[in-house]
């Protein structure tokens, strides 16, 4: 299944530099998979849990193809995209 197929079953939301997404419970992004190589201004989960800190990537460029997710298992509440772009999906 590719990720366009992801984001038409559930639903989903692009986002690219400079952009900011804000999600809830409800919104339910639950994981990003990176479009273009990417660096993060913020992203957090609904408990506000860090998550650049978490996965240690301040700083870091995150190459095409790779997926995140918060360890909690709670949605993106925070996905603020300083360069790059990426997919948010909903599960």
């Amino acid at each position: 299944m590719t990720i366009e197929e992801l984001v038409a079953l559930k639903g989903g939301k692009y986002a690219d530099s400079g952009a900011t997404v804000t999600g809830t419970n409800s919104t339910n992004y639950r994981f990003l998979v990176v479009n273009d190589d990417v660096a993060f201004s913020a992203l957090t989960d609904t408990d506000d849990n860090d998550i650049v800190a978490e996965w240690g990537i301040a700083g870091k460029t995150i190459t095409s193809g790779m997926v995140l997710a918060p360890a909690s298992g709670k949605p993106f509440k925070t996905v603020t995209i300083a360069t790059g772009s990426v997919l948010l999906i909903k599960l």
